[in-house]
């Protein structure tokens, strides 16, 4: 069996599905550093089940999913396959090829499948468990595991050998087991704690049933005797209904008569009512229409004065409108006059502008002649200096030689200065380097002394580690054992919590009803529990108050009698059993009287009950009337002594639950627990401070262990960093050694340089001689040339001149022309204001003629109305005469009907006094009937009540009834008895009739819990026999296993060595599964040491003779090693590839290398490159090819 193939595709920087076909033997990867040969090995424990991204060098799951380069974007899913031959089906499965893959994404989700089927990782870990290949296992050898197994502390060590032991397997069926017994000591821990709490509640139970079986005899008794006196109350009372119903009759009759003489009368005031109703109706009539005359005609006086009015308004508006006619006529001629002087000035202007434009044309034709003249000489410049130009061109062509010879010149007299700098500074360097050489002589000594007193502080470092870790296994042990405390107290807390929550103990309907009222399937917020909720009691006078109160506890307080109703109807609704209701509006309290004070100062006396409770005062009422006159005392004899005092008239309990009843009975003896109702708050708190105090242990031990951890890593990491520092300073003392060879070269290589600078300076000299003599022709070229381009220069600034003196003149003029058009412009604006006055004094004048006709048309139409007006007034007065007449007849007809109205009046209260004498009489025969009616009506209300209470309290009609009916003596007699035996039941105390039933069931529950411990107990006898086995299986494959590779270790050093010899040393420390493990080896020539104090090159040699001897013992079908050989100097690498070759011939290896010589031997060759940036390419070579 060996790995056959790996398939990459978008894990880490394989962004390109990537596929390795591996070779048995020796697979070699090789590559520049960053090119991602590591992810491969990455990639292989990420299969495997890796599930630390940080052992994967990444910060987060998305870290093994490629995030994308310049030309590649991110992918979506990481996906690695890794495919074993199983042609001899080492795995136990039918396939020949067996494909492991891994998928994750970048939303967080990961798919494991095997052979393309979905399936878990624990799938995949149980068909490789014990076969040396895991994400752990000694099969993947990663970078720094050397140094790990070099430095970790021996029972660290004892992991590697575990795995070759095939023990992996057992230690997780141990787990488990010692899980699943960790959970059953638990599940007895809980069941002993309600089994204790059931007990406690069982005793007081049977006496409750005791009782409620007794209660059930007096009760039949009770019923007969009841029934009896019900019946013949009841038969009394219907004897006198018959009576009430007799004298009912007769008035009914007399009250007949007398309603007839009622509507008689009220039919005579209602005829007198009718007229006088149409009396008022006339009256309303006549009135209304008077007062509408007199309405219509104050309103015709308004219009009257309105129009009056009106007409002083029209004559005033006609004065205004001929005074406005006259003012626009004078405003016309106004106007009129500023017409013609407008006009007058409008001809002026016009010949101002007409002279002013003339001028304008006669300055334009003079600037565009001198425009002209001035463009001539400019363009007589312009080829002047066109010469002028050329010269300057020529000339600068030669200044640009002389510059460039100059350059040259500057150049090679840099290049001497450089070479002498240069040569000063070969000379300086020279001097430098010879000093460094001294200087790396003595580094190397300084570095070689550091080494040996570093792995002498390592040494005294792990003498002091093992002291601490001693210490530490304690305080772990301590640790364990307060959380095993811990554990019991919460599941003692849990379990009183689940018993309170469900109201174990109550009664049935108790029960229910607080059950109900909790969920709000019944809710009434003037409920307010039970006696045992709303008290609380100091321990030493628990039982005392629960014997005191007995069955009473479960009584349920409420605020009056319609919330008692309101909870017994919805009980019955559901046949929720009964309950006893205290309402605080009904029930009185009790308590001792002045004359009874005295029992308290008797020997014994500790208080009334009621004065040993706490509770809220609302509550006093139905306390006291529980607990007021029960005493409290120290002892029994107390206890008599003081009920013979007060003549058994008293309830008196003692601290220990006596009782002493009123009458003389006496109830006591052991008594093991009361019914836990009052002590569960209590046991909860205690539970609860002892849960809390063990928090603060556990804390406090944790903080311990923590310091010790951190001083245990402290040192771990003093260790790790002084072999570091050795491994550090002899890698330091190699590069020394390489540094002193590199200056001797680099002395050299500056002599040589010295000698070439000296042959170069001589050319130098010698071209700088020809550079001057070029120079000097130039410049005198230069001279002639810049004679001619003077005289060029004086011509041209002559013609400046002249243009000039022309552009002044061109100036003046065009300011002149702009003068004169800024005047023309002006003038001309003036022309159009002036015709604009006009065209608005014209416009004026036609507005004014308008307005004034339009006034003297309003004028005409004011006079036509002046006469419309007149005529209204005449109108109005008339029609005022016509309504004051008709207000006058109206007024007579009033004063008829006043007195009309009068006569019916007094008719009607004559009719109404003979009504009323009527009805008083009615009123004295409906009072009669009503009493009887009330005499009626309570008699049946007594006669139901009676049924009532034979149907309530028995369940009885009264036909049943009457089946019962005996002769049980006079009336008196059965009074008597049955008073006997209401006292009898209720010197019982309050009796729990569901305490019956309640019995059985916890009896019933008591048992199976019993039965259900003895099942678990078995169960954990059976489990520690199996953890017992699973130990022992353990300790002997891995003593076994230790041995065969404390064997073949030492041939394999031998073999690598070259002779020594090496061994592995278990320390003794108890169980072979917790002890360490140390390696002590002999190299050829040295004596026997640990393994810590070997050199670095002899210790990674030794770790990898112990991991071969792993693989020879117990043959992996695959290793992966990521370059292990690197501390290896080339002596060793060579053994080391040796004896790769012979251990190759039966596990496949596939390993990451830098060496040559591991190169060497493999059988085949990939090599990782990074062509574009974060993405990896393969390329794989066969040796043999």
């Amino acid at each position: 069996m060996y790995l056959k193939r790996i398939e990459l595709h978008g894990f880490k920087s394989f962004a390109d599905r990537i596929i390795l076909e591996l070779q048995p033997g020796i697979n070699a990867i090789v590559g520049p550093n960053g090119s991602g040969k590591s992810n491969i090995i990455d990639a292989i424990r990420w299969v495997l089940g890796e599930q630390s991204v940080r052992s994967l060098r990444g910060a987060k799951l998305e870290d093994v999913i490629f995030s994308g380069s310049d030309k590649k974007r991110p992918m979506g899913m990481a996906e690695v396959a890794l495919t074993i031959d199983n042609s001899e089906h080492l795995i136990p499965l039918e396939y020949s090829e067996i494909s492991f893959i891994r998928r994750a994404f970048r939303s967080g989700e990961s798919e494991f499948y095997l052979n393309r089927t979905p399936c878990r990782l624990k799938d995949i870990q149980d068909l490789l468990i014990d076969s040396g290949v895991g994400k752990d296992g000694y099969s993947i050898i990663g970078q720094g595991r050397i140094d790990e197994i070099l430095t970790c502390k021996p029972e660290e060590r004892r992991v590697i050998f575990e795995e070759a032991a095939g023990i992996m397997k057992y230690r997780g069926r141990k787990k488990e087991a010692e899980k699943r017994l960790e959970e059953t000591v638990d599940n007895i821990s809980r069941v002993d704690d309600v089994i204790y709490e059931i007990s406690s509640q069982l005793e007081p139970l049977a006496l409750q049933k005791e009782t409620a079986l007794k209660y059930k005899v007096l009760t039949s008794e009770f019923m007969e005797l009841d029934v009896n006196i019900l019946l013949i109350d009841l038969q009394g009372k219907e004897k006198r209904l018959n009576q009430i119903e007799e004298n009912k009759q007769e008035n009914e009759r007399l009250l007949e008569e007398l309603n007839k003489l009622k509507q008689s009368a009220k039919e005579q005031i209602v005829e007198y009512e009718t007229k006088l109703g149409s009396n008022e109706e006339e009256y309303e009539r006549i009135q209304r229409t008077f007062y509408t005359i007199n309405s219509q005609r104050k309103d015709m006086e308004k219009d009257l004065e309105l129009a009056i009015n009106e007409k002083k308004r029209i004559k005033n508006e006609q004065e205004q409108l001929i005074k406005d006619i006259e003012q626009k006529e004078e405003r016309i001629i106004t106007e009129q006059n500023a017409l013609r002087l407008k006009s007058n000035n409008l001809e002026e202007k016009i010949k101002t502008i007409n002279r002013i434009e003339l001028e304008v044309d006669e300055n334009e034709k003079r600037l565009t002649l001198l425009d002209d003249e001035i463009n001539r000489k400019e363009k007589y410049i312009e080829s002047i200096k066109g010469d002028v130009i050329d010269l300057l061109n020529y000339a600068s062509e030669k200044r640009n030689a002389i510059s460039g010879l100059n350059t040259m010149k500057l150049n090679l007299q840099k290049r001497l200065q450089q070479i002498t700098n240069e040569e000063q500074q070969i000379n300086e360097v020279n001097s430098k380097t010879s000093h460094e050489i001294a200087d790396i002589e003595t580094q190397t000594n300084q570095l070689e002394s550091l080494c040996k007193e570093r792995e002498t502080k390592i040494e005294e470092t792990k003498k002091n580690l093992e002291r601490k870790v001693l210490e530490l296994q304690n305080k772990e042990k301590i640790l364990i054992r307060k959380q095993q405390e811990l554990n019991t107290l919460v599941s003692r807390r849990n379990a009183l919590k689940e018993i309170i929550d469900s109201y174990e103990g109550y009664q049935f309907g108790v029960k229910n009803l607080l059950i109900s009222l909790k969920d709000k399937k019944y809710i009434d917020s003037e409920i307010y529990g039970t006696i045992a909720d709303i008290i609380t009691v100091k321990q030493q006078y628990e039982v005392a108050i629960e014997t005191a109160l007995g069955g009473a506890m479960q009584n349920v307080i409420c605020e009056n009698e319609q919330n008692a109703k309101n909870a017994i109807d919805y009980l019955k609704k559901y046949d929720y059993g009964r309950v006893t209701f205290l309402p605080l509006s009904t029930v009185k309290p009790r308590y001792l009287r002045h004359d009874e004070v005295y029992l308290s100062s008797m020997k014994g006396y500790i208080s009334t009950a009621i004065e040993l409770i706490d509770y809220d005062k609302k509550f006093f009422p139905v306390l006291a009337y529980l607990l007021g006159r029960v005493i409290v005392a120290k002892s029994i004899d107390d206890a008599i002594a003081i009920a013979n005092k007060c003549g058994f008239s008293f309830k008196i309990v003692t601290i220990e639950g006596d009782i002493i009843n009123p009458g003389g009975s006496i109830t006591g003896g052991s008594y093991k627990q009361s019914n836990f109702l009052l002590s569960r708050k209590r046991q909860l708190v205690d539970y609860e401070l002892a849960i809390e105090k063990h928090k603060n242990e556990l804390a406090e031990m944790k903080n311990l262990i923590e310091i010790l951890n951190i001083e245990i890593e402290r040192m771990q990491k003093s260790i790790k960093d002084n072999t570091d520092i050795i491994y550090a300073t002899k890698s330091e003392l190699i590069a020394l050694k390489k540094q002193l060879e590199e200056k001797h070269r680099i002395l050299n290589e500056r002599c040589q340089r010295k000698n070439q600078l000296l042959e170069e300076k001589g050319q130098i000299e010698s071209e700088l001689n020809g550079i001057i003599s070029q120079v000097s022709a130039l410049e005198t070229d230069i001279g002639s040339i810049d004679t001619k381009s003077i005289s060029n220069q004086a011509k041209v600034k002559e013609l400046q001149q002249q243009i000039d003196e022309d552009k002044k003149k061109r100036n003046k003029l065009t300011n002149d022309i702009t003068n004169l058009k800024i005047d023309l412009a002006s003038h001309k604006q003036e022309e159009i204001s002036y015709k604009q006055s006009l065209q608005t004094i014209e416009e004026n004048i036609k507005l004014q003629v308008r307005e004034i006709e339009a006034l003297k048309e309003k004028l005409k139409i004011n006079k036509s109305l002046t006469i419309n007006t007149e005529d209204k007034i005449a109108k109005y007065e008339s029609e005022i005469v016509d309504f004051k007449n008709k207000e006058k007849g109206y007024d007579a007809l009033i004063e008829l009907l006043k007195n009309d109205k009068t006569e019916f009046k007094n008719a009607i209260h004559t009719a109404q006094f003979n009504l009323s004498k009527i009805e008083r009489d009615i009123n004295r025969i409906e009072k009669k009937l009503h009493d009887r009616n009330i005499q009626e009506a309570t008699i049946k209300i007594e006669i139901n009540q009676l049924k009532n209470e034979l149907y309530t309290n028995y369940r009885l009609t009264d036909s049943q009834a009457l089946e019962m009916k005996k002769e049980l003596g006079t009336l008196e007699e059965m009074r008597k008895k049955l008073a006997d035996i209401k006292r009898e039941v209720e010197s019982l105390g309050p009796v729990n009739m569901q305490a019956i039933e309640d019995y059985d069931k916890l009896k019933k529950r008591y048992d199976f819990l019993n039965t259900q411990r003895n099942d678990l107990i078995t169960a954990k006898d059976n489990l520690d026999n199996i953890i017992e086995q699973i130990t022992k299986t353990m300790e002997e494959l891995l003593l076994s296993s230790i041995k065969k590779v404390n064997e073949e270790f030492n041939i394999v050093f031998s073999e690598l060595f070259e002779g020594g010899k090496a061994e592995l040393i278990i320390e003794e420390n108890g169980s072979i599964l917790n002890c360490g493990i140390e390696i002590n080896a002999q190299p050829p020539g040295k004596k026997l040491q640990k393994l810590s104090l070997l050199s670095g090159g002899e210790r990674a040699l030794t770790a990898i003779a112990l991991l071969f001897s792993i693989l020879n013992t117990k043959a992996t079908p695959f290793c992966v090693l990521d370059e292990i050989e690197a501390a290896l100097d080339d002596a060793n690498i060579e053994r080391f590839t040796k004896y790769l070759k012979k251990v190759s011939e039966h596990t496949q290896f596939i390993i990451i290398t830098h060496r040559k010589s591991t190169m060497g031997v493999a059988d085949a060759l990939y090599g990782i490159s990074m062509e574009e940036t974060a993405v990896s390419k393969v390329l794989a070579v066969k040796m043999e090819e």
